[in-house]
């Protein structure tokens, strides 16, 4: 049988049961209606890992990870939505028909092209004399012949138009190398090679492809020391990760993942046994590399120099995970230490292993924090106490806000309950925005920003999807929806209003990654008692919070034009707010 690419992915989610495909991954046992068993996206001793077999959906209660057999897939192996996908379909012995369109194409070729550099770096290392000075390096190192292999690294000569002469002699496309900008072009209209006597470092994507590289200069006095291949349509240092291709097994296994900043550490960690490791490529970290991270473990441990602009790099990046209601451990380095020289001196001081040594000087994060800031501010507490804050706030997790303000409240010898309000003082709400809330606290949602509000409808319209155009035909919902920000819950929204589904098949047929993971959130959540009493609050409060943005704007105007001195204007504004408040 063979289908379109359009159709996969119903052809695909009715082949396999939630049920069976799990069990080869996650050892599961039935209990009611569902089977429980440990999830494979986090550590945990207690089954919180839900199957449900009616609704063909999945849900984590400890990390939050839930959607369908395809989301659960793409989860586990680290892959696009297409990829997971097609290699669902290949499982299945379903034959794909799809056509690739050119930027595809141009990427496919791109990819080729850098894996056969790789391969022509890795020969100048291995076989060519010019290499015996990066090899020596390489071994001055620790790190052996199989992980130079199994890295692919390389070697690129000091002349600057090696391997521009090899791929011209080999009749590549000079245009596609220049894409990918492992050449540059002259005024002459020459070709000079990117990398010159550089230790090559290829990097790799999830799926094992060649999309850029990384290169380290042999001689001191050259600068930059670390020079990377320019961002391009396949390779985005902040969202790469070195390593992840190789690494995602052992962190799967492992459940547990280390982050460190360079190649070498990277490579010095793996050739010592610490294989659930992942680096950045030359490039700060980003929320997008964080997110990626998480995808794979949520118990990460930052790894970075242990100089002061590592300690600085690593309270940023604990700020990064922060964001996503993640607290990461922190391996704390001694002075002028990095990963790569620390591993290297506990190698040769038996009997601890790495692993031990880097467990032993792992400290909590808020505790690092709070020195590094003691020691920036000198002792003074309250910049100390500001920027603990400042670094904590915005935390939408009950549990980890309390961890935070116990720990915190410890450190300043104050009350959780003051560390609490000042954590929560500039994202709390108005009393306002709580009111207009109230009655959805009864049902058990917390008063909230939008996307609160926009959860509890999406809860209720895909219990009950009849309702969607009683909505739409009742309230100013589009109007609602376009002065808010874009978020998930507002995607899945729109996606609802956009397809209108009449019953619940139709709704695990929407093909879209985001909107069948919160859907299998929110089918596992309770159903509300009384439909037609929920839906007479759900558009009360759309009316409201339309009327209270009117309402903002308005006072915003006002001010500005009180500043104005334009009296006759103000009473204009005054009485069409009288108006807006008549609610």
């Amino acid at each position: 049988m063979s289908v379109s690419i359009n159709n996969l992915f119903e052809e695909v989610k009715s082949h396999y049961d939630v049920v069976s495909f799990i069990s080869q991954f996650v050892k599961l046992k039935k209990v009611g209606r569902n089977y429980v068993g440990l999830c494979p996206f986090h550590s945990e001793k207690t089954p919180s890992f839900t199957v449900s077999p009616e609704k063909q959906i999945f849900k984590c209660f400890g990390c939050g990870a839930s959607g369908d057999v395809i989301t659960f897939y793409m989860k586990l192996k680290g892959i696009d939505f297409k990829s997971a996908l097609i290699e669902l379909a290949e499982r299945a012995g379903i034959k794909v028909e799809f056509s690739q369109s050119s930027v595809q194409k141009k990427n496919r070729e791109i990819l080729e092209l850098n894996f056969r550099v790789a391969k022509i770096y890795q020969n100048f290392l291995f076989n060519h004399v010019q290499g015996e000075r990066a090899r020596a390096h390489l071994k001055e190192r620790g790190l052996s012949e199989e992980t130079w292999q199994t890295f692919f690294l390389g070697y690129a000569p000091p002349e600057g138009r090696v391997l521009a002469g090899l791929l011209r002699a080999s009749k590549v496309d000079m245009d596609l190398a220049l894409e990918t900008g492992l050449l540059k072009k002259e005024e002459d209209g020459s070709f000079t090679d990117l990398f010159r006597d550089r230790i090559i470092f290829p990097i790799f994507n999830e799926r094992g492809e060649c999309i850029g590289f990384g290169g380290r200069a042999l001689k001191s006095d050259v600068e930059p020391k670390y020079l990377n291949s320019p961002e391009s349509k396949v390779f985005k240092k902040s969202e790469v990760l070195y390593g992840l291709f190789h690494s995602k097994d052992y962190i799967r296994k492992s459940r547990q993942v280390y982050l460190v900043e360079g190649y070498f550490d990277y490579l010095a960690l793996w050739e010592r046994g610490v294989r659930n490791v992942v680096a950045t490529c030359g490039t700060a970290l980003t929320e997008a590399h964080v997110k990626k991270i998480l995808n794979f473990s949520d118990d990460v441990i930052v790894l970075f120099d242990g100089d002061k602009a590592g300690r600085k790099a690593t309270v940023r990046a604990i700020g990064l995970f922060l964001k996503e209601n993640k607290l990461p451990q922190v391996v704390q380095l001694p002075e002028g230490e990095d990963p790569d020289s620390y591993v290297r001196k506990i190698s040769s001081e038996p009997p601890e292993e790495p692993y031990e040594v880097l467990i032993k000087n792992t400290i909590s994060p808020l505790v690092f924090c709070y020195q590094y800031f003691k020691e920036e501010y000198r002792g003074n507490l309250g910049r100390v106490f500001q920027d603990m804050v400042d670094l904590c706030r915005g935390i939408s997790d009950p549990l980890l806000e309390r961890a935070i303000c116990r720990e915190l409240a410890f450190f300043f010898d104050i009350s959780e309950s003051d560390v609490r309000r000042v954590l929560r003082k500039e994202t709390q709400r108005t009393t306002q925005d709580v009111q207009g809330f109230q009655d959805f606290q009864t049902l058990g949602f917390r008063g909230g920003p939008d996307e609160d509000f926009l959860k509890a409808i999406c809860q209720f319209l895909i219990q009950n999807p009849n309702y969607i155009p009683k909505l739409e035909a009742e309230t100013e919902i589009k109007d609602y929806l376009e002065s808010l920000e874009e978020g998930p819950y507002f995607d899945f929204l729109k996606k609802l209003l956009y397809f209108k589904p009449t019953e619940e098949t139709q709704l695990f047929a929407i093909p879209d990654p985001q909107f069948q993971e919160i859907l299998g959130d929110l089918f596992f959540s309770p159903p509300f008692e009384n439909k037609e009493e929920t839906f007479e609050q759900i558009k009360r409060c759309i009316s409201i919070m339309k009327k209270r943005r009117a309402l903002k704007k308005l006072a915003e105007i006002i001010r500005h034009v009180e500043k104005c001195g334009n009296r006759e204007e103000i009473e204009k504004l005054l009485f069409k707010l009288r108006g807006t408040l008549s609610f």
